[in-house]
């Protein structure tokens, strides 16, 4: 596998298999995990891939700590009420 990173991309060399390897940064950057679907779609400009989630339940699983946003939900819908 080779990649190489400019400005606007990184670009990749295609294995034997067909395979590409998404570098860290952009799997981080895009919340891709392993075993998550990919869309690769063809354009008039070349390949596109794009994130193949249909939903985003669970995506902050982990991320968040849910006692202390709830929390603070509760407090900023105290204020805003009338």
């Amino acid at each position: 596998m080779y990649i190489v990173s400019s400005g606007v991309g990184t670009t990749a060399t295609v294995s034997s298999k067909g395979q590409i390897t998404l570098p860290k940064a952009f799997r981080e950057r895009h919340n891709l995990r392993e075993g998550e679907t990919v869309l690769v779609l063809e354009t008039r400009d070349g390949v596109l891939i794009r994130h193949g989630r249909k939903s985003l339940r669970g995506i902050l699983r982990g991320q968040v700590d849910a006692e202390l946003l709830e929390k603070s939900v509760r407090a900023l819908r105290s204020e805003w009420r009338l």
